[in-house]
Formats: C-alpha cells, structure tokens, sequence
C-alpha cells in the first residue's frame, strides 16, 4: 500500500511516494510546467513509478491516498488569468473593495517598501466599478433585517451578469456573518436564472467580521473557483483513467486535506508551504525535539514557521497581491527570496529579489535563456553546486553563463570585477535577508531563535542553512532527508482537517451560554464534513480556540478553549488571554481592568490518518568523500579545496567535519568551516558546533 503526494512549487514539482509496509520512500522532482501543470505532475509519477520498478498504472492501483498541493490558484492570481468575476454587495457599499481600508497601497510590502510610500500603489484590480453592482438590502450588526432583499433587483442584475459574459458572481452584504439569509437568498437565484456561473458566498467562505476582508476573500474564491474546479475534476479524471482507485485529496491553506467536492478554491492558496511545516512538526516529534523553526527555501521564495511545544501557529489573515483575506491557514511567514531570485544593482547598492526568474527561463545556467544573476548562478560559482550532478544529473548547469551575468550585472559595477567577491556578496544578502526573516517571525512574537533548532528543507535552504543558522547562534540545524521534496512529504503525512469560524462580538464574562451554542452549531457541521469525507468516528478530534481582545481593540489573539464553558471555564479562559497577551507584547502589557472581548469563535475539525515512521538506516561503513573541488570559504573569503560527498554513502553515526559538501540527489548541504555534521538513524543530517 503507498501513500503518494505531489506538491506543485513555483519552479519544481515533488513528487513522494511512501510504502506504508516497509516505510521505504522514494522522490522525483521535475521542472514544473506552467502552461499545463498536469505534464509536470504525470512527468514527476512515471519518474517515481520507475525508481519502484513499476509503471504508473501498478503504483496508482497499489494507492491508498492520494494527496495533491497545487499552486494554480495563487498562479492565477498573479498572472490575473482568473475567471471574469462579478460582485453583487449592498446598496451604497460598492467601493469597499477599491478603498481597501485605505491599507492597499502598503498591505504585504517590506518596511523598505513602505519607506518609499510616493513610489507605493494600490494593486491590479480584479474587479472594477463596471464590475460591481449594488442592491437594495441591509442587515444591521446584530442580524435584524432592517431593508429586505429587492428580489427582483437581484433577477435583473443576474440576468445582466450571465448576459455580459461574466463566469463568476461573488456576493458580500453588509454583515452577513451574522445573517446569511440574504447571500443565499441570491444563491435560489442564481440556481434558477444562470446556474452556470460559479458562485461565491462571504457568509459561506469567511463568515467573519471584517466587511473588506470577508468581501476580498469571496472575490478571490470566485475569480480562481471555476479554474480550480476544471483542473481538479481533469486532475481526477486523468488519474483514474491511469489507475487510481481511492478518492482524491487536496491540501488546504491550513496544512489539512479535504476532497476535491469540499475544496474551497481560495484555501488552496500557499497549501504546499502549509504542509512543509505539517511535516517540520511530525519530523520533529520523531526527533524528540519540541522548538523547531521551519525554514523552506524554494526557487521563488524562502518561507518560516514556528513550531512551538510541538505544535505550529495559525493565522486568520494572508495578504495575496496586497489584498487582505480571511481565511484558516498555517502560520508562514515570506519573503521574495529563493533559489531564483535576482541579484541586482541598485544605484551603489547590491539587492537580491523580490523578482524571480521563476521555472522559465530559469537561471542563466539552466541555458533556458535566463540573462539576470541568480542565487542558483552564484551558487555554482562558489563551487557548492555540481555542475554535473543538478538533479541527480538530469540537469546540467554551465558555469560560462553564470559567469557571463554576474560578471556583467554585479562584478563589473560593484566589485571592480571580481568575479567571486560578487557571487560570495549576493549569498551573504540572501543569507541575512533569511537571518532577519526568522528573528521577524520569532522575536515579533515573544520567541528567542536561539532556544529553536533549525529545520532546513526545500531545494536551496540545505545549501545556506550553515549559514544563516551561525548568524542567529543556532545550537542545531536539522536538514531532512526528504528534504528536496519536503512538502510533498508533509502533505502524505497530513490529516483531513476543517476550520469553522463564527464571529460575534461577547463581552465577558455573561456569555457561556450563547458561546456554548456557537461551538455545538459548528461542532455539528465539523462532524456532517467529517462524514463526507469518510473519516470514522474513532479517528476524529475536535479541537476549539477563539480570538479575543481587550475591549475598542482592532487586533485579536489567539486562545485554546476547553471543552465545555461555563463561569469557571471561562475564567480560564480569561487567563490563558491575558498570559499570551503578555507573551506577546510584553511583561506588565496586559490590562487587568479591561473588559475582554470574544471575537470569532473557531473549531478544527480534524480526521486524525495513522502515520507509519520512515525506515531506518542501521548500514555503517567509513566516510569517504567522492571528490574534492574548489569552494568558498567565508572565514577566508577565498576559494579552498573541500571533500565532496554523497548523500548515498552516509548512514547512521557518519560524522563529516567542515568544510564539506554533502550532495543529495535534489539538493546540496553545505557544511562551513567549524561545523559538524552528523547522520541519525534516519538518515537526517544534523549539523552541530564542531568538536
């Protein structure tokens, strides 16, 4: 029996088959295909059938889950190739989405960015005034309706939608979190006047306070749902035709799977970085480590989370092309920084990123056409890269053109030529911009990084993690052995996961009764969801949280609550706010005479999947390096001759002193001067403090 899982990144797609049996795994990686990502996904299964001596045809019959990531809604977004979408809203509000909350010219920007605030704009619209129609209709704050729905209004302006060739309809009334009896009240309507048109209700996809938020996310789902639902249903129907027997799973943005029925199109949005950090915090336990900082370096961006007491953070925010949305996902914190990230001269200044040369035309050595410098050219220059090895040799990289652009964009303007003190400049930058990303996402939320191990994975983070861990003072820094296709490894160890919200402001502390209610009402469609996707009684877990504040905040936190709430739970509950609030903020932050508000109620609804640990490795032999090349030194800041070894060769108490290269078939580790890397049981790399 296998589990088999795909992760579709922005450069690489992944594929990781695990044989429940025996724990053996194995892993293709090919270059993802933009114009038809389905190429690069049957491509990434025939390559992983064959390392199994089989056909895909046999590995698909033998599967018993089957778990997809993809990334064609945040494509979509990005390259605005979504569906042409409509928005239906109250009377009188049609420019909330294009006021933003005055927050669009600056949402998802780096302080550098905001720095420049004249240089800032509002983003590409998906929609504009032509697109947005207004009906007679008002809720108040409390659910009472106060103007009822103008029914023919609403038939009018369907029939005008469908008239004008619009393929989406999304719907955002002024409160509807509270009373959604009107969106789906529009929702008969659409059925009956153009049930072709994909339809998006705020009070389905994020029935949270927050009226911009609520009507950005059921934008967003409408103008990627219909894309999401064509490439799902080919998705299955292809596999099926080749083989596969079980019901297809699809990773949502907060690290669970659901079927491709129940998929939300908009919560694909960052699936495969979310599962990253699933597999981070399920590697860890196996390690018997409890503080872990998640750090995956791609081709396109380098991404962190935190996993604290063995769990990961959520958030109920993400910033997609400076829009805010609410939606349920993974606490990752990114930057445009990666294996395809450009190095370019700013005035007298070197920068690196946030533009990509993404899957195509690549790096320059790729010879695809790229002409600008890249993190993968510099690497090669450096001689951490094996020209001939890329990928396992699938690939081969030339060192000539890498040379040519560095040389030409970098050396020639900044370092008098130097062809070297450019490359070894531009990795320094994005070494640092990692280093400053991960104190942002641990001191900015009461951590200390160096009382956090580092875990590396992705393609480029195993060949820099050396790096910017000694910048932070790691103690330890854990390269996985599944490393080059880590999310596709967190996806198969994933479970079938559904967040609910319910927003309605209560002041504590007279309000268990009304709090009990919303959790039993959720709790309630957590279990019918649970059903449909085939999880047993005896496999689920129902876990609750609630946001609060203090009192005319605007920001929430994040709170555990117990199972059942009464006037003593609820003092707990008190508690357990204040203690994060200080954590957060600060000692003496909290306000002990401040009423505390709940804000947004939440369950996760979780169909717990039983994980079998990876196979061991008791081989022993001695450590040998295959080769010995050039590579650079950043004590020396030179070139010296370094031992180069495979992956392969390396079991169990292999110990291997800097500087050393250690070669996966995927991605590099580099080992600095100092340092000491050690192989475990599983074949992971740990790289220590030398002795």
């Amino acid at each position: 029996m296998f589990t088999v899982a795909v992760d579709i990144g922005g450069t690489f797609t992944d594929v990781f088959v695990l044989d429940e049996e025996t724990g053996r795994t194995f892993i293709s990686k090919t270059a993802t295909t933009p114009d038809d990502l389905l190429v690069g996904v049957m491509t990434g299964l025939d390559e992983a059938a064959a390392q199994m001596g089989l056909n895909i045809e046999k590995l698909l019959n033998a599967t018993e889950r089957f778990i997809h990531a993809t990334t064609q809604s945040s494509n979509a977004i990005f390259a605005f190739t979504g569906a042409r979408t409509a928005v239906l809203t109250t009377r009188g509000f049609g420019d909330t989405l294009t006021i933003m909350r005055a927050t669009g010219r600056v949402a998802g920007l780096s302080v550098m960015e905001r720095h420049h605030y004249r240089k800032t704009d509002k983003p590409r619209l998906l929609v504009d005034e032509r697109d947005i129609f207004e009906v007679s209709e008002r809720v108040d704050s409390k659910g009472r309706v106060v103007v009822p729905l103008d029914e023919e209004a609403v038939h009018q302006i369907v029939r005008l939608v469908h008239e004008r060739g619009y393929e989406a309809l999304a719907v955002a009334f002024l409160f509807s979190q509270k009373n959604p009896g009107h969106e789906k009240r529009v929702g008969t309507i659409v059925s009956e006047e153009a049930p072709e048109l994909f339809l998006s209700l705020s009070s389905a996809v994020a029935p949270e306070i927050g009226e911009y938020e609520r009507s950005a996310t059921a934008l967003f789902n409408a103008y990627v749902g219909r894309i999401i639902e064509r490439y799902l249903e080919r998705l299955e129907r292809t596999l099926i035709d080749s083989g596969l027997r079980r019901k297809l799973l699809i990773v949502q943005s907060n690290g669970g799977l659901v079927t491709p029925e129940q998929t939300i199109p908009v919560f694909t949005i960052e699936s495969g970085p979310a599962v990253g950090v699933v597999g981070a915090a399920n590697l860890a336990r196996e390690l018997g480590q409890r503080d872990v900082i998640a750090t995956d370096i791609g081709g396109t961006t380098s991404k962190v989370a935190v996993i604290k007491d063995g769990k990961w953070n959520y958030k109920n925010e993400a910033v997609i092309n400076q829009y805010q949305l609410r939606m349920p996902m993974v606490d990752v914190t990114s930057i445009g920084a990666g294996g395809g990230s450009i190095a370019w001269v700013d005035g007298r200044r070197l920068r690196v990123g946030p533009h990509s040369a993404a899957a195509y035309p690549g790096p320059a050595c790729y010879g695809f056409g790229g002409d600008e410098p890249t993190i993968t050219d510099t690497d090669l220059l450096l001689g951490y890269l094996d020209p001939e090895r890329f990928l396992g040799g699938r690939m081969i990289l030339d060192p000539e053109l890498a040379a040519e652009v560095v040389q030409s964009r970098v050396a020639s303007l900044l370092f008098d030529g130097d062809l070297i003190a450019a490359a070894a400049g531009i990795r320094q930058i994005i070494d640092a911009q990692v280093a400053d990303l991960i104190r942002k996402a641990t001191l900015e939320r009461g951590h200390d990084p160096r009382s956090f191990v580092i875990m590396a994975y992705g393609g480029c983070a195993p060949a820099h993690v050396a790096s910017y861990g000694l910048e932070l003072n790691i103690r330890e820094m854990i390269i996985p052995f599944q490393a080059t296709a880590f999310s596709a490894y967190g996806a198969a160890l994933a479970d079938v996961r559904f967040s609910l919200r319910i927003s309605d402001p209560l002041v504590l502390p007279a309000v268990a009764k009304k709090v009990n209610v919303h959790f039993d009402t959720m709790e309630e469609r957590g279990h019918a969801l649970l059903d449909d996707a085939g999880v047993p009684p005896e496999k689920r877990v129902i876990e609750r949280w609630l946001e609060a504040r203090y009192l005319r905040q605007v920001h929430t936190v994040r709170v555990p609550v117990p199972r059942e709430l009464n006037v003593s739970t609820l003092s707990e509950v008190s508690r357990r706010f204040r203690d994060e609030y200080e954590r957060l903020y600060g000692a003496g932050s909290a306000l002990p005479d401040a009423d505390i508000e709940l804000v947004t109620y939440c369950i996760d609804a979780v169909g717990m999947i039983e994980r079998s640990t990876g196979e061991k490795s008791n081989a022993i032999g001695e450590v040998r390096p295959r080769t010995h090349r050039p590579t650079y030194c950043p004590f020396r800041r030179e070139m010296v001759t370094t031992p180069i070894f495979d992956a392969s060769s390396l079991f169990m108490g292999s110990k291997v002193n800097g500087p050393a290269v250690i070669q996966h078939p995927g991605t590099t580790i580099i080992v600095h001067r100092g340092q000491v890397a050690k192989i475990d049981e599983y074949r992971h790399t740990h790289i220590l403090e030398g002795d």
